[in-house]
């Protein structure tokens, strides 16, 4: 599978919108418009590979500092 950045960041943003600063896979796929969860694992994992998201101990996904500074970078774009 290769690398979408353009879905990459839809995911930050995705993050970054919601109030609890913290969504599972299934939230995120349902925020997304329910994407195949192959492909958002495989992009989550890349993002965390960059240091971009990171893994909560409930299982679910938050954005680091980076990721912050991510996703704020491309809503001002």
């Amino acid at each position: 599978m290769r690398r979408d950045m353009s879905f990459a960041d839809r995911v930050l943003t995705a993050l970054r919108a919601d109030s609890q600063a913290m969504l599972s896979d299934l939230q995120l796929a349902k925020a997304l418009g329910n994407v195949e969860a192959s492909k958002l694992g495989h992009h989550l994992l890349l993002l965390q590979d960059a240091g971009l998201v990171a893994k909560t101990a409930t299982s679910g996904w938050r954005l680091t500092w980076a990721g912050h500074d991510r996703a704020e970078a491309r809503s001002n774009a």
